[in-house]
């Protein structure tokens, strides 16, 4: 089974991952590997987005679990995502960043592809139940730039990353855009909410 097609069979997976902490950035040892760096915005990466800033990464790997996902990585980089603790600070390694999910998923991404303002994060309820998602308006330039990429971007999987960390992560579609742009997860109404005040800005 080649890498997209893996990924795409994970993003049901994917979307129904508990984030209730995920935007709490906590800190810990930095990774034991070569080429890491424990000073956020070293490199090119950049460092992690301020209140309200929310970056969509593509994704180059993950580690969870003993599994690594995604392309063939090389030891030196598998062995520091595979020994790094989480929560973490975001961290470069060889001009990727490093940074954790609430789930203790590591993932390794490349240059943000979009980075912009949430200006609005619209609760909504998923059927009857007590679970709810997030949907999420962008500043209109990164909404502008987004819409210019999504089809570009089809079968890469983007990760959002807001506060130090990656607050879940999407395989993009055809009909991926900045007016269908969603956090699902297990929320109930009080995480939805609490994780709307944190990612819009002020």
């Amino acid at each position: 089974m080649g890498p997209v097609r893996l990924l795409r069979s994970l993003a049901p997976l994917l979307l129904v991952a508990s984030l209730a902490t995920a935007c709490g950035s906590g800190s810990s040892s930095g990774p034991s590997g070569s080429g890491g760096s424990t000073t956020p915005g070293s490199g090119a990466t950049g460092g992690a987005a301020g209140k309200g800033q929310l970056e969509l990464r593509p994704v180059y790997a993950r580690y969870a679990t003993g599994v690594p996902l995604g392309p063939q990585v090389p030891k030196d980089l598998l062995d520091a995502m595979s020994s790094q603790a989480c929560p973490m600070d975001p961290a470069e390694l060889q001009g990727m960043l490093m940074e954790c999910d609430s789930g203790k998923t590591v993932f390794l991404l490349k240059d943000p592809v979009v980075s912009g303002d949430v200006t609005k994060a619209d609760i909504h309820q998923i059927g009857h139940q007590n679970l709810y998602f997030l949907r999420l308006t962008l500043d209109p330039a990164a909404a502008a730039r987004l819409d210019s990429d999504a089809q570009s971007m089809v079968g890469t999987e983007l990760a959002f990353c807001f506060g130090g960390s990656v607050v879940t992560s999407v395989i993009v579609d055809p009909h991926f855009s900045a007016e269908r742009l969603t956090i699902t997860g297990s929320y109930t109404k009080a995480q939805a909410t609490k994780l709307a005040d944190q990612i819009t800005t002020s």
